[in-house]
């Protein structure tokens, strides 16, 4: 069967390929759905997710598309959720490799329109400062007046 590609993939863009290569796929349990023989290129799947991370000599022979000079941390102003089944044992993973995550494993109450979803998540940053949350839906319940009142006090201008 062939890899599908699916209709979005972020691509991560590197500083040292192989220091990402190993970090999504030793520490965070990514695994390499394609990549060419020593091309810094790779695409990555997580439960379904996909990623891809790359790194370019910029030489003059390629011309990139950015829009300014790459400075890390990369990635500022965005983070990158990732649903997963057993958000408990991927931390402790992380945590075993010796990664440092950004905010420790929490639960928290997140609006979804039609009800509250509590999921447990931790968020850590890759060697190039790109944020990334792991989370898990641990259960659904309905949205109460309570909750409308938080979220209007929260997000109040």
């Amino acid at each position: 069967m062939a890899f599908e590609i699916q209709t979005l993939v972020p691509e991560f863009w590197c500083s040292n390929f192989d220091v990402s290569m190993e970090f999504y796929t030793a520490v965070l349990g990514f695994e390499i759905a394609q990549r060419r023989g020593n091309d810094p290129h790779a695409y990555l799947t997580l439960h379904g997710a996909q990623i891809m991370i790359a790194h370019w000599h910029l030489d003059g022979k390629w011309a990139p598309w950015l829009p300014q000079e790459m400075a890390q941390p990369y990635g500022r102003g965005v983070n990158f959720q990732f649903m997963v089944p057993d958000v408990d044992r991927m931390y402790e993973g992380v945590l075993a490799c010796g990664a440092m995550p950004l905010l420790a494993i929490y639960d928290m109450d997140i609006w979804k329109t039609d009800c509250m979803d509590t999921r447990r998540q931790f968020m850590i940053a890759d060697p190039d400062g790109y944020v990334l949350r792991f989370a898990q839906s641990l259960r659904t319940r309905p949205v109460d007046d309570s909750d409308l009142k938080k979220l209007d006090k929260q997000y109040r201008t």
